[in-house]
């Protein structure tokens, strides 16, 4: 059942979120998990010492011991599944959070860039009525090559 005891309030978590990112087993179900576990293994320990019982005995056993270890084995597998799934979803985190981190720094540098740009173009251009001095003999031709860049790159 998904959002119990979960409210959804912690880091931006939406309710569900701990069953689905792989929670350990807690409360009623780890104690059934090992209780399960446990009765499987003392089934297992009692054949081992009692391999001189009655065939009709031996075959009832494996039965019940059928039963037990599918069960059982359905427990070990939500006992560890849990725990792995918890690391996998530790380290998802972590390169969720690293890619976020990098998308902020691309989108404000993009912003920079597009404010530089403006700036550029707004004192750069043509009729601005600013006078700065060329000092490269580029600039002597007339073009710009900072505002041909800014236009190039971020055109109106």
């Amino acid at each position: 059942m998904p959002g119990i005891g979960n409210t959804g309030d912690e880091a931006g978590e939406e309710p569900g979120d701990a069953a689905a990112a792989g929670a350990p087993l807690a409360g009623t179900a780890l104690v059934v998990a090992v209780t399960v576990i446990a009765l499987w293994i003392g089934l297992l320990a009692w054949l081992a010492f009692n391999a001189d019982a009655s065939d009709v005995t031996w075959s009832r056993l494996l039965v019940v011991l059928g039963s037990v270890e599918a069960v059982a084995f359905a427990a070990i597998g939500a006992l560890l599944g849990t725990t792995m799934q918890r690391q996998r979803v530790a380290d998802l985190t972590a390169r969720t959070e690293a890619a976020e981190s990098r998308a902020d720094a691309n989108a404000t540098a993009a912003l920079n860039g597009h404010r530089l740009a403006a700036a550029v173009q707004a004192t750069r251009a043509p009729g601005s009525g600013s006078d700065t001095e060329q000092l490269s003999a580029e600039g002597r031709s007339g073009k710009d090559p900072l505002l041909e860049l800014a236009n190039r790159l971020f055109p109106d």
